[in-house]
């Protein structure tokens, strides 16, 4: 099925036509999906119902698209699948005739023109004779290059038709706009002079501020434009080109030429051309032609090439194909309400060679697209890094982590040029992975940028991102690295494990990433960001980028608007999986929905609650799935089989099917089910496959459009699997004792759940922090969050970090072990420096407990600290003035002036009081230490400890197949793999 729009010469009204299929390429043609289209006069003059443009029959409007080749006929050699194309005026002609044996296309008998005799560009796709298809090359902005198929190509053209020479004076005639603004930079590529006539502010704005054109008239100012012309030019122009004007700029224009110059009218030309007054041009020996609209596909090319590469300036207008009608229905207003002809043609003008329609993806098979607004952040000419900066601006993000090395410092600076990015330094670069992770986790923009130094910095980053792929984290590294030419040296370069390995880094982010890339030059950089960055976004894992520091400072293309290449998703197994969901629990007596932490990352807080909404059964959430809104009156918690919320399990596992959205199980999940076992009453919808209870796996569907999908479909409400009343969530008041006795976990839990706040984010580190966290009930709108199944302690204290950034409305409540804190400690001192308002709240029960209630020894043992001292300590007075100059007044005084408080808590009164400050004094760091007696320990710990005990006894003993059921499962499933969860592996 394709769209398009189309004008009619009837009224003035545009609509979008839906057309029932997608064209089939005949032998000699190509099959284009278009993403951009440019406005061309002729457009407009069809919209008003010029009689030269009245066609037969309706067709869809355009002639100036770009966009990626889909399909080729047989007999096609030069233009493959993927390949980048224009789709100019002439769409087909014969190839036989004579004026098509000289190229001049247009006069061919059997031509047929795109937008006019076949579909045009205003559509999702159109067919195009291969020999007429203008072959872009991919490092080329698509966006940008529209315009230039037949509205650039045209005053290529009309440069060259004029016959000027190098060094010879062109005249550019006609209202500012995008046309005249092109007309006068071919000019100059081809070596002229330029003068720029026009009218008001913002013709001299155009010509003489941004293109500094040689010479500028203004039409309105001048007492006699004749005179003025030939003075300031000394004797008049050697040609000119006029841009559609009046009969009087005509007429002068015929007058201030020099001897035997020649006059070149781009579009339409003055409908009355009597009585001008031609004769003293024709003594003269003057000529008068028009330029011809378009030009072959060499001509073209050319036009692009020399735009791209001469990097002309450009006032692009990108807008929406439904925002057509709106646009065409003014500039026919402006024409039918009285207003001159010249004022038509300035606002006409105006909007080409600038104007570019995105061709949105109505296609059924494709996935939505997602949108980024356009950033504020522009240089006239860019660079690799100042071009990453603008991306991360536009892909929404506000602040970065970085750890500077001699190898990266080239590309700080680029991307500190955008004064919308904020570095935030970080103690290590381990600790930036997972401050990454956390504000990847709570940004809107939902992905995080890391820059770290040549390998060294970029392996020690390593164990952070692996956990952010464990969770389908989006995190960008981006690594500075030696030279070009040092790397195809054979010089042993510093950082480097040894002298022949320069791909260590590379090598060992494979494992982890969606891509892992060098960028190799200059040329095909941008190119290569691009495309890493969208299969980030495609897969939702991190992507890994090493920047040679020569390269980071090399010239590129200016940016055009990033979008995700739309992975194509078969409609008929998405309504395959929607059907087969639907019949399932339809037959169903008592289902239940569980979530799972990929839901979290794919879908919206209006998808899941929508979902849950439409199927009315009880829901959960897995531990690391935290989802939805845990006031919402199907909710019966977090589900944990055989450690927490024992009533919620019971509900669980009386139901008759499971719908498991977007679950990671692993053997922490699963530690006392058999994943395997429960499959016959298991749908599972992974990110791109749907499990059935039978066996039955469609693989190829798109998670969100299948979730989406179910929440219009015929799904029956099972209200009657919620029971009455629902299991009680939430840490329970503890027994009244005497406020002087030492503190418990049990009052701990009690006080967190208490002060707890809309908007804020509390990370749990693996450990007793995890179990603690499934005992509070969150008010609506905070979130969870825990590392599973990665499980690297220290985690939560630089994710909080990372989080705080991400999601400053609210405050990170971050729960560390005292064993977790020294992992990642440094990374307190940035949470001082950056004055931002954490609670960090450190369980201090003297070493590894989870660990020594699994497997007790003399390793568990750690030093203990004076934390809140500590803590105090990170932020110092310097020893000298102004030790920091790139430091504003107000940051020298925030450094000296930490906005903190820390506190021992070592009994019931002392955590009262403590937890009341942290939450009176919102806008400080509050530290707390919370002394917690060893043998204080979660239940859940004792059972995790003695489940894995038993497991490990098992497992040397020979006997590990008879617990399967016991304990958690051998083969675990990550998001790394190729189907993370998928039927393919034991868990699924």
């Amino acid at each position: 099925m394709m769209w398009g729009a189309q004008a009619s010469n009837e009224s003035t009204s545009n609509s979008l036509v839906c057309h029932s299929c997608v064209p089939s390429p005949a032998p000699d043609e190509v099959l284009v999906k278009l993403e951009y289209s440019g406005l061309c006069h002729s457009d407009i003059h069809a919209w008003k119902g010029t009689p030269s443009t009245i066609k037969r029959e309706k067709r869809v409007e355009g002639h100036e698209g770009t966009g990626i080749v889909t399909a080729v006929g047989s007999e096609v050699e030069d233009i493959s699948v993927g390949d980048h194309v224009g789709v100019q005026w002439v769409n087909k002609t014969c190839g036989v005739c004579e004026a098509d044996k000289r190229a001049d296309f247009l006069a061919c008998p059997k031509a047929q023109m795109t937008g006019f005799s076949v579909d045009g560009t205003f559509g999702t796709c159109c067919v195009i004779q291969a020999r007429h298809a203008v072959r872009i090359p991919k490092e080329y902005p698509l966006d940008t290059v529209a315009p230039i198929i037949c509205a650039g190509t045209t005053c290529f053209r009309a440069v060259e038709e004029t016959g000027v020479k190098e060094g010879d004076i062109l005249a550019v005639v006609g209202p500012a706009g995008g046309i005249g603004s092109l007309a006068c930079q071919y000019a100059k590529a081809h070596g002229c002079r330029v003068l720029a006539i026009s009218t008001g502010g913002d013709g001299r704005i155009m010509y003489k501020d941004k293109l500094r054109v040689d010479f500028y008239v203004d039409c309105n100012t001048s007492p006699d434009i004749v005179t003025e012309v030939r003075k300031l030019t000394g004797g008049g122009p050697d040609a000119a080109i006029m841009i559609e004007g009046t009969e009087a700029l005509l007429e002068d224009v015929a007058k201030y030429i020099r001897p035997r110059g020649s006059i070149v009218v781009v579009g339409k030309p003055p409908e009355n051309t009597t009585g001008l007054g031609m004769s003293n041009l024709l003594l003269r020996m003057g000529q008068i032609k028009s330029s011809p609209y378009g030009g072959s596909r060499e001509q073209i090319e050319k036009a692009i090439e020399i735009f791209v590469k001469k990097n002309f300036y450009q006032s692009s207008h990108v807008i929406s194909l439904d925002q057509l009608t709106q646009m065409l229905q003014t500039i026919y207003q402006r024409d039918s309400e009285g207003h001159s002809n010249g004022q038509s043609s300035r606002y006409e003008s105006s909007l080409l060679g600038q104007a570019t329609i995105k061709i949105p993806s109505f296609s059924e098979s494709t996935r939505t697209e997602k949108t980024f607004p356009k950033p504020t952040f522009y240089q006239d000419s860019f660079n690799i890094g100042t071009y990453i900066g603008y991306r991360l601006e536009e892909l929404g993000i506000r602040d970065f982590l970085a750890v500077p090395g001699d190898t990266n410092l080239v590309l700080l600076d680029n991307i500190l040029k955008n004064p919308n990015l904020r570095m935030i330094g970080c103690c290590n670069e381990l600790n930036g992975g997972y401050a990454a992770d956390g504000y990847a986790r709570t940004s809107p923009a939902k992905i995080a940028v890391l820059i770290v130094p040549y390998v060294v910095g970029a392996l020690s980053a390593l164990n952070a991102v692996a956990g952010a792929c464990s969770q389908n984290i989006m995190i960008i590294v981006l690594s500075g690295c030696p030279t070009t030419g040092m790397l195809a040296s054979r010089k042993f370069l510093h950082h480097a494990p040894s002298a022949a390995n320069r791909e260590q880094a590379l090598d060992a982010y494979r494992g982890v990433t969606a891509a892992s890339i060098r960028l190799q030059s200059a040329e095909t950089a941008v190119q290569d960001l691009d495309d890493a960055i969208s299969k980030c976004f495609a897969s939702s894992l991190p992507i890994f980028i090493e920047v040679p520091n020569d390269i980071a400072g090399a010239v590129c293309s200016s940016p055009s608007p990033f979008k995700i290449p739309e992975t194509m998703i078969h409609t008929r197994r998405n309504e395959e999986a929607v059907n087969a969901i639907t019949g399932t629990w339809n037959e169903s007596a008592k289902p239940v929905l569980l979530f799972g932490s990929l839901a979290r990352r794919l879908l919206s807080a209006h998808d899941i609650e929508a979902l849950a909404d439409r199927l009315g059964c009880a829901v959960f959430c897995q531990p690391d799935g935290r989802c939805i809104s845990e006031s919402h009156p199907q909710y019966c918690g977090q589900l944990w089989n055989g450690l927490t919320n024992p009533e919620g399990e019971k509900v669980f596992m009386d139901s008759d099917l499971w719908l498991i959205v977007g679950a990671n199980w692993c053997d922490f999940h699963s530690i006392f089910t058999s994943i395997d076992e429960e499959k016959s009453r298991m749908i599972s919808i992974g990110k791109d496959w749907v499990e059935l209870p039978n066996g039955t796996c469609i693989q190829g569907v798109d998670f969100a459009t299948v979730v989406r999908q179910l929440i219009r479909s015929s799904m029956e409400s099972k209200h009657k699997s919620v029971p009455r009343p629902k299991p009680t969530l939430g840490a329970k008041p503890p027994q009244m004792e005497d406020l002087d006795s030492p503190l418990t976990l049990e009052h701990a839990i009690y006080g967190i759940q208490n002060i707890l706040r809309s908007d804020d984010t509390m990370l749990c580190d693996a450990g007793e922090a995890w179990f603690l966290a499934n005992h509070i009930r969150l008010p609506p709108g905070t979130d969870c969050q825990i590392q599973m199944p990665y499980c690297s302690i220290g985690w939560a204290l630089p994710a909080g970090l990372g989080a705080q950034l991400g999601r400053s409305q609210g405050r990170s409540i971050i729960l560390i072990g005292d064993g977790g804190f020294q992992m990642t400690a440094q990374e307190v001192s940035t949470i001082v420096r950056q004055h931002l308002n954490p609670i960090i709240i450190i369980f201090n029960n003297l070493g590894y407990k989870i660990e020594t209630a699994v497997h007790d020894g003399p390793y568990n043992y750690i030093a203990n600290w004076n934390y809140p001292q500590l803590a105090a300590s990170l932020s110092a007075s310097p020893h000298a003035s102004s030790h920091n100059p790139y430091a504003t007044k107000k940051q020298e005084c925030m450094e000296s002036n930490p906005s903190l408080f820390t506190l021992q808590v070592k009994t019931q009164r002392d955590l009262k009081m403590a937890l009341k400050r942290a939450y009176d004094e919102h806008d400080k760091l509050a530290f707390l230490e919370l002394c917690i007696q060893p043998d204080d320990l979660s239940q859940e710990v004792r059972q995790l400890g003695e489940a894995f005990a038993r497991k490990n006894a098992e497992e040397s003993s020979g006997s590990s197949e008879s617990s399967a059921s016991k304990t958690p499962s051998a083969t675990t499933s990550g998001s790394n793999s190729p189907r993370v969860g998928s039927p393919a592996n034991t868990s699924v």
